[in-house]
């Protein structure tokens, strides 16, 4: 049913609109943002109706073809497709025109999935007398601050912070308080003590849950795109080149041969060797994903530009995070991304299966380091010329994290690893295993980052803690956590069709309403990169000064700590 719901929202914004002429980014955030928020209210409000009258087969019947629910959303003016074009969608973080009317398809059903799960009682039949007086006035007032949240957030700060105009968050965040507290008192006002028989949990949980997932929504529908040059892409266009190279000194996890290490190379290009070329597609197993932000085996633009590695999380794959891999190509670094051999998603399903997956991974980038470093060197090769040895960084996601604190540290439970040549760090989520001798040791610079909603490697174990036992006295010794960011939050986990992610599994550590949307999620993380690379690789000094606490601090959705 919930797939015929989802094909009945897609009918509605993707259908007959009413011609809207495209006239930029501003006016697309506006037009989707205004059907999707439209969307939001009228799917709620036709199920709200049958459930506060405890009428299941209303809601039934809602749902079924031709209902009253398929009625309410084909009045729905969706101008999305009028509205937007690729060009002015892809400033809002859009992939392309189809990509904003996808994105608005999904969040109108989850997010209004999410808030009817969130403010009815479980079983609104078995209500009577009070108990179904107070849900009627509980749908109510929550639908209200879901509608103002919503307004105050999207049209009233993000859009018109795109237009130039300003947002003023101190008066925002006034006005919703007032909401808040208005909804709060005219609920205990009709419930009393009946609402607690509704098993909604506490009255401020649930308050907060609604005003919550509500400007998740906004941030979906109303990118906010509010942090500057250095999260946007920047002036090169980018090459992707696949690389299959063979360490000699390692055994291949197959028993037959060298380990074999399979790359994505991202590069700056120039805009004459990506002319009349196609965006490169991901493929799976021969299964096209999705299109991509770089061009296959273009030119690359004159070096030399330093190198960052990026290594994948467990049974991940080397494009598993290409919103950070592209980004920084993009901005002049040649980025190294491989698939660990017998630790990748597509290596589990045809049962290559390395036991020393620990010690492997940090010797896969000190292998990558020596073979880049012989390219720079080899007159011919592609990547002749192309990198500066002295400026050598590392980024990882999860397991990824894992291996680039190796490479910085001593000796840890699975050997030391350590490599002189990697001058700087930014784990990504990472999985922390070890000792607080282990990051005592670590000298460089390092900016960890992680999310608040992380179960996999949560953030206090995994994040905060290595962070008290790193040293002071390098350039940069800092700690971001994402606030509602999810373990997968950190990678293009979200990107993947859905089809193919509910094979995958993890939706619920990166892709839920609850959940920080997570192309805003990337806009802080690739601020947070750049800037950390450019200051401790490039020597920037504005870079530094963009990481300057009182700066990174006034980022709404982050906190931020420094040594």
């Amino acid at each position: 049913m919930r797939v015929r719901l989802l094909g009945i929202v897609v009918l509605v914004l993707t259908g007959a609109v009413r011609p809207v002429a495209a006239a930029g980014p501003a006016a697309c955030m506006r037009a989707s943002g205004n059907a999707d928020s439209r969307c939001l209210e009228r799917y709620d409000d036709v199920l709200a109706r049958c459930r506060a009258h405890a009428d299941a087969a209303c809601e039934a019947a809602a749902r079924a073809d031709g209902g009253s629910l398929s009625v309410a959303l084909d009045r729905l003016d969706g101008p999305s497709r009028a509205a937007c074009t690729d060009a002015t969608s892809e400033p809002l973080d859009y992939t392309s025109a189809g990509d904003v009317v996808l994105r608005g398809h999904d969040a109108c059903a989850d997010f209004g999935e999410d808030w009817l799960a969130g403010v009815f009682a479980s079983n609104p039949s078995s209500l009577s007398g009070a108990f179904v007086d107070c849900q009627r006035e509980v749908s109510r007032q929550l639908g209200h601050l879901r509608d103002a949240t919503v307004r105050l957030e999207g049209p009233r700060c993000y859009l018109t912070h795109f237009e130039g105009k300003g947002c003023n968050r101190a008066q925002r965040d006034a006005r919703i308080a007032r909401v808040e507290a208005s909804v709060r008192r005219r609920i205990v006002g009709r419930c009393g003590a009946a609402f607690d028989g509704l098993g909604l949990g506490a009255l401020d949980d649930l308050i907060d849950r609604v005003f919550t997932r509500s400007r998740h929504f906004a941030q979906l529908v109303y990118p906010p795109n509010d942090l500057g040059p250095t999260s946007d892409y920047g002036p090169y266009p980018v090459g992707v080149k696949t690389l299959t190279l063979f360490d000699p000194s390692r055994l291949d996890p197959t028993g037959m041969g060298p380990r074999q290490l399979t790359l994505e190379v991202y590069y700056p290009s120039t805009a004459a060797a990506i002319a009349g070329v196609p965006r490169d597609v991901i493929s799976v197993l021969g299964v096209d994903l999705l299109a991509t932000p770089s061009y296959r085996d273009v030119a690359i633009a004159p070096g030399p530009f330093p190198m960052v590695l990026f290594s994948h999380g467990n049974d991940g794959i080397r494009f598993q995070s290409f919103f950070f891999t592209a980004h920084m190509a993009s901005h002049g670094y040649v980025v190294v991304s491989p698939d660990h051999r017998g630790n990748t998603f597509v290596d589990a399903l045809v049962g290559i299966v390395d036991p020393n997956v620990a010690v492997n991974r940090p010797l896969d980038m000190s292998f990558l380091i020596d073979q880049f470093l012989a390219f720079d060197g080899e007159s011919g090769n592609f990547f002749a010329n192309a990198i500066d040895p002295s400026r050598i960084g590392a980024s990882g996601h999860s397991f990824g994290g894992y291996t680039v604190l190796a490479l910085a540290g001593g000796a840890g439970p699975a050997g030391t690893f350590t490599d002189p040549r990697v001058k700087t760090i930014l784990p990504q989520a990472p999985a922390a295993p070890f000792s607080d001798a282990f990051f005592a040791g670590i000298h460089v610079p390092t900016l960890l980052v992680g999310g608040s909603l992380d179960v996999t490697t949560p953030f206090e174990a995994n994040q905060e803690h290595p962070f008290e036992e790193l040293p002071a006295g390098a350039k940069i010794v800092g700690l971001a956590e994402l606030t509602d960011a999810g373990h997968f939050t950190f990678s293009d986990f979200c990107e993947v069709p859905r089809e193919l992610l509910a094979f995958l599994g993890g939706f619920d550590e990166a892709c839920e309403p609850r959940h920080l949307p997570w192309r805003r999620a990337h806009d802080i993380v690739k601020y947070l990169a750049l800037n950390f690379f450019d200051a401790t690789l490039n020597d920037d000094a504005a870079a530094f000064g963009r990481l300057d606490p009182q700066v990174v601090g006034a980022i709404e959705d982050l906190r931020v700590w420094r040594k």
